[in-house]
């Protein structure tokens, strides 16, 4: 029966609760979207779907290929366990969602966004299967891309570039490139949430053989400086657009998020060195949703981090959106 069990259980299976960065990217297609004549509410709401089926069918297929990998080698279900702080593939090893499930659900959320973007292939020209085309081969790629210390830059260019890009193109049929360059400042912004995760995950994906962009700079320091250049760069390519004409001058509403980046810069180089401060989340930092349950399972160390390297992707996106809006 559907229900808000149903409902909590599909969340942490395609990891739902991620879509933020999404939506966000959204925001920012719908603000130089709705200037043109080719704009249709109801062409933003299936973008919209398209977009987020397409996420959440790229977190699951992830899990999906670890088990089987798992799986292939040998262990059992009740063998397989993945080193991390936050529960992964839980759902898939306690066998809540068979394999036949699963698949099916694969198939639902791929399929969604594929007759979409053939729905809009045809208002739109033979471009949208092209960026569908390069998303689809990137989503393919991702499960095996921690082996080529590429993982990262794979997600940034997805959820940067190619979806701002992709989604304008298939709601107005043309580029834009004041879109183009802010599309870049969200690829910064989100590389720094998934090298901070990467940076916390350090030991794990160590023992684990995964190749991530922190190992490829062998110790924490230089992950840390990498970090703060990733901020710097979100921040550099608004300053340059805005300085150049091409961006509203409004789009350096992104500065409201530094006291959301600073933080972030402070508490990893705290995690790196002591990993044991009081953590206090602000209503400036954004949300920190099931705080109190968090604090329970001893992982606040982790998710405040976390939370803040999350929301300042989703705030400098939200802001952009709002600036050129203004």
């Amino acid at each position: 029966m559907f229900n808000v069990k149903c409902v909590r259980s599909f969340v942490e299976l395609t990891r739902a609760y991620a879509l933020g960065v999404t939506f966000a990217s959204c925001f920012i297609i719908l603000a130089f979207a709705q200037y043109s004549e080719q704009f249709s509410v109801i062409n933003f709401i299936l973008l919209v779907i398209a977009l987020c089926s397409v996420h959440l069918g790229a977190n699951l297929f992830d899990d999906y290929i670890d088990v089987k990998s798992k799986l292939n080698s040998g262990l059992s279900l009740d063998e397989i366990k993945f080193n991390s702080y936050i529960p992964k593939a839980r759902l898939i090893l306690n066998k809540t969602f068979t394999f036949n499930i699963l698949n099916i659900v694969l198939v639902v959320l791929f399929v969604i966004p594929i007759l979409i973007g053939l729905y809009f292939t045809f208002i739109a020209g033979w471009q949208v299967l092209l960026f569908a085309l390069i998303g689809g081969i990137l989503t393919i790629l991702y499960p095996f891309s921690s082996r080529f210390y590429c993982a990262e830059i794979i997600i940034g260019l997805i959820y940067g570039p190619l979806m701002i890009m992709g989604g304008y193109f298939a709601l107005v049929g043309e580029f834009n490139s004041n879109l183009f360059l802010l599309s870049w400042a969200v690829f910064f912004s989100t590389l720094v949430l998934l090298h901070t995760h990467s940076l916390m995950d350090w030991e794990f994906d160590l023992s684990d053989g995964k190749k991530t962009f922190c190992l490829l700079l062998k110790n924490k320091k230089n992950a840390i400086r990498a970090l703060k250049g990733m901020i710097f760069a979100a921040y550099f390519v608004v300053i340059f657009g805005v300085l150049t004409s091409n961006l509203n001058p409004h789009t350096l509403y992104v500065f409201l998020t530094l006291p959301i980046a600073t933080k972030l810069q402070e508490s990893m180089i705290d995690y790196i060195n002591i990993n044991n401060v009081k953590f206090e989340p602000r209503w400036y930092y954004g949300f920190f949703e099931n705080w109190k349950e968090i604090e329970e399972k001893n992982i606040a160390f982790f998710m405040y981090r976390f939370y803040l390297a999350r929301n300042f992707s989703i705030f400098f996106a939200l802001f952009a959106a709002i600036g050129t809006v203004d």
